[in-house]
């Protein structure tokens, strides 16, 4: 698929770009590096958020999810550029979770309402998974392109960094002034971010195939182009 610019993404990057460098959080004359990173970090949480905007007529049980997804991806690019890494996992891992709750909960709305009525009811992330690779439509797509198993994996990665910090100065000041942008950190950051479009963008045009075709071929377009070529094949003739 053709890298040439997307117009749409294009003009919102020049956008948040502006208003980063208003808030402080970017330079006014950024370095290179920091706006590679900072382009693909958008170019990938905007493709997750284009879901809330595009699926229409979703149920309760299903749409919540999709609107949580939207709500962690629209964090991610400021909290990297501040040097919150451990932000990021968290937003990168919520995605994960909701992720799979949408594929569960779209299939089950009774038990949507129970974890809504009863506090103590819940669903682990391993029985979300358990779920996912046992779906009809996974059970096809998964020997061609390893979706759950790549979120699977990219969930157990995310926990590691996210349970694997230390703080090692009492007075907060100092420990917050030793919190700052970091490009190969961000590298890491998009790395995963970019395991986690690739992963949850596929599942979800799977799970919602026939919306997908209905999209403005734009839409259809950023969706499929954080996917690698063979994910999009795989969309393409499924």
């Amino acid at each position: 698929m053709s890298k040439r610019p997307i117009p749409t993404v294009a003009d919102d990057f020049a956008q948040v770009t502006s208003f980063l460098k208003e808030r402080n959080i970017i330079s006014a004359h950024p370095a290179a590096s920091l706006l590679v990173n900072a382009k693909h970090i958008h170019s990938f949480t905007y493709s997750l958020i284009l879901w809330r905007f595009r699926l229409r007529n979703l149920p309760e049980h299903s749409k919540v999810f999709v609107e949580e997804i939207a709500s962690d991806a629209l964090q991610i690019l400021p909290q990297i550029l501040m040097g919150y890494g451990k932000t990021s996992k968290l937003l990168i891992r919520g995605i994960v979770e909701n992720a799979l709750r949408h594929v569960y909960f779209s299939d089950h709305p009774i038990e949507f309402g129970r974890m809504n009525r009863d506090k103590k009811w819940y669903l682990s992330v391993t029985e979300l998974c358990d779920y996912a690779k046992i779906h009809p439509l996974f059970v096809k797509t998964e020997p061609k392109f390893a979706a759950v198993a790549q979120l699977i994996s990219l969930y157990s990665d995310l926990s590691g960094g996210v349970h694997g910090r230390s703080v090692r100065d009492l007075e907060m000041r100092s420990a917050l002034s030793k919190i700052a942008y970091d490009d190969d950190a961000a590298k890491q950051e998009v790395e995963k971010l970019k395991r986690c479009a690739e992963a949850v963008n596929f599942i979800l045009a799977i799970f919602h195939a026939d919306k997908v075709r209905a999209f403005a071929a734009e839409d259809r377009r950023i969706i499929l182009r954080s996917m690698p070529a063979h994910a999009r094949s795989v969309w393409t003739h499924h």
